[in-house]
């Protein structure tokens, strides 16, 4: 008890009492020297003080970026103004840069191609409100064209690369969008899901680039014909307009596209970037697919916020990252947990020695790898943070401490002011631990929960902005949670929260896990799995893997007596391969014979989970892993089950 903050503060009360009574200005100084002394004797009081630089830097960034927000919501300008600001004082700086082509265009001229996008969308008769689906990759022309349609108040909805069929047709049909916007290259999967009439035919197609199948429209080929200017100022299009969809997995099976407004977007990016010391002198490699909110906000969005030029390769590469860096003098680039591992792996290289690199800033860097990275690639800074697309609070890594995501102040009642919490939950079944009051228990330092974000309607920065469907939006909200009639953001992951304030991510809860950098909705697999023939049941579930990040996908599933489990393997790969994403393709297959069901028939997950791809735990039940360069399942032995688990096998 004399060690807790509770009993510290109480103290320190009593002591501030008589100080207030004492007349003698020698003896108040005597006193507070005294004060001071006893209560750094304690254990809370050490901690304060060692944890007071970085809470004190926290809040002067926190005062930072609120000022400069609020600021902006006076003048009430949408994004692309703010982006003139930077073309005005910098016009013939160069802007952005294209890896595999070589292309390059400053300032100037990547606003005035903005334009062409622009005043094209006019010409057909697209309004304020109207909304454009993005199903492309990585390039100059994702940039520009959500930029320019950003000026007409057209909504851009990004759509992931990755997707195939259902996900994809429910990705861009709950977008509502009037056209889609795709490349050649992933024209074909846009083509399938038409031919199975999961998107409507009525959906404009147009094709950017100048490469055209001869029935699609090619942007590029007609932009000549619009003039580069700026199109006639829209009413009613300001800082809280909505500017873009970016999609989330979640627990109900499909990703969901989280409503992305003006300010959000400028607020993440200028953010994490003064978070971080992104400078206008900085030259930002964007490896990371721009559909997300990392590279497409934190990343791309620096060009908005801070000025500075964006290096653009459509994906990522090992044996080119550090290459690239060199060549185009880089000094600041992003990272997932999984880039570290990869870059980890790669053959050395002189490059890796020579580069500019001062900063690398984003999520999963594990705290097992994180020394090694640093040492090897000479990185001054890392920036590990933590934030999710459609969240209301952030949490970033101010000082570099090794494994940690972020921090909150460690000084009791600190929710009064401070809008991220931690909340217990009972990690079997991720139901939310209440009082006998009803309202929620929170964590204190040394505990693991989930991580909420506390929703003030009022204040912009807290509102939760929710999804495209209201239905989505409300089962991201629990209530009363700290007094009666409270909302929080419930955003699904359990963080831990040590004795020194400093938060760690441990887990996602629910039904989503993480693998590859990509968030996996089990509901999503299970529903491609289920429709076939031969199953009878089946359960997707995430399973660590040695030491790689995140958690693999599995699937128990239990077929029917008398199946031939040859043509049943192909049979799924088959389904598996047309539907989904490469990373959400389930890693094991676990054919199970004896079950536990719950009481409403469900395969207990949480026991199956816990048993993962142990053969030794698996009851005889025989396990398939995924040869991603076979593109097929192989029966897993117990050799192959130590490779993977050692990383001396990692083709999965």
């Amino acid at each position: 008890m004399p060690d807790s903050p509770k009993f510290a503060l109480a103290t320190f009360a009593v002591y501030a009492v008589v100080l207030y009574n004492v007349n003698s200005f020698l003896w108040k100084f005597v006193f507070v020297g005294f004060v001071v002394f006893r209560l750094l004797r304690t254990d809370f009081g050490k901690r304060a003080l060692a944890t007071l630089p970085r809470d004190l830097a926290g809040l002067k960034l926190l005062i930072s970026v609120k000022s400069t927000i609020r600021r902006l919501f006076k003048r009430d300008r949408p994004i692309h103004e703010i982006f003139l600001d930077q073309v005005k004082a910098q016009p013939d700086k160069l802007a952005v840069i294209e890896v595999e082509t070589g292309r390059q265009l400053t300032y100037r001229e990547l606003n005035e191609l903005a334009n062409q996008y622009a005043n094209l969308y006019v010409a057909e008769g697209y309004k304020m409100g109207d909304v454009v689906a993005l199903f492309m990759e990585n390039s100059i022309d994702f940039f520009a064209i959500w930029l320019g349609l950003s000026k007409i108040g057209v909504v851009s909805a990004f759509i992931n690369s990755n997707l195939k069929l259902e996900p994809l047709a429910h990705s861009i049909n709950v977008s509502k969008c009037k056209s889609c916007i795709t490349n050649t290259s992933l024209l074909p999967m846009y083509q399938a899901a038409i031919e199975k009439k999961l998107i409507s035919d009525d959906i404009n197609v147009f094709l950017a680039g100048l490469k055209t199948d001869g029935r699609h429209r090619s942007l590029q080929q007609d932009l000549h014909l619009f003039n580069t200017t700026e199109p006639a100022p829209v009413d009613g299009l300001d800082f809280k307009s909505v500017l873009c969809y970016i999609y989330t997995s979640g627990t109900t099976g499909n990703p969901k596209p989280a409503v992305i407004k003006h300010f959000r977007y400028f607020w993440i990016s200028m953010g994490s970037g003064k978070a971080f010391g992104i400078r206008p002198d900085d030259v930002v490699y964007i490896t990371m697919p721009m559909y997300h909110s990392a590279a497409g906000i934190m990343g791309i969005g620096s060009l908005i916020s801070f000025g500075t030029t964006a290096v653009i390769r459509k994906k990522f590469s090992a044996s080119n990252f550090w290459k690239d860096c060199v060549k185009y003098n880089v000094t600041a680039t992003q990272y997932i947990g999984e880039i570290c591992r990869y870059l980890l792996a790669a053959k050395e290289c002189p490059e890796e020695k020579q580069h500019k690199v001062r900063l690398m800033w984003g999520n999963g860097l594990r705290s097992q790898i994180w020394k090694e990275f640093v040492g090897r690639f000479g990185i001054k800074r890392i920036g590990e943070l933590y934030g999710s697309t459609e969240g209301n609070s952030n949490i970033v890594n101010l000082d570099n401490h090794v494994g940690s995501c972020g921090f909150m102040p460690i000084y009791p009642h600190i929710g009064a002011f401070y809008p991220v919490r931690l909340i217990r939950v009972d990690r079997a079944t991720g139901e939310l631990m209440r009082d006998k009051n009803g309202l929620c228990v929170p964590c204190v330092p040394g505990e693991t929960g989930e991580m909420v974000g506390v929703i003030k309607e009022k204040d912009a920065l807290l509102k939760f902005e929710g999804y495209v469907s209201d239905g989505d939006t409300q089962k991201k909200i629990y209530r009363d949670v700290f007094k009666h009639g409270d909302k929080v953001f419930a955003s699904g992951d359990i963080l831990h929260w040590d004795e020194l304030g400093y938060l760690y991510f441990v887990d996602r809860c629910g039904d989503t896990f993480r693998w590859k950098g990509e968030n996996v909705s089990t509901t999503e697999v299970e529903g491609i799995l289920q429709p076939v023939m031969d199953v009878e049941d089946a359960t997707v579930y995430g399973v660590t893997v040695g030491q790689m990040e995140g958690r693999a996908g599995m699937a128990g599933i239990v077929v029917k007596e008398g199946t031939n489990v040859e043509h049943f393997l192909a049979d799924i790969t088959k389904r598996l391969t047309e539907n989904l994403a490469t990373y959400a393709i389930p890693v094991f297959i676990r054919l199970c014979k004896e079950v536990d069901r719950t009481g409403t028939f469900k395969l207990k997950k949480t026991d199956l989970q816990k048993e993962g791809f142990d053969l030794t735990q698996c009851k005889g039940d025989p396990i398939y892993y995924w040869s991603a360069a076979d593109k097929s399942y192989q029966p897993l032995t117990e050799k192959m089950q130590k490779d993977i688990d050692s990383g001396a096998y990692n083709r999965i």
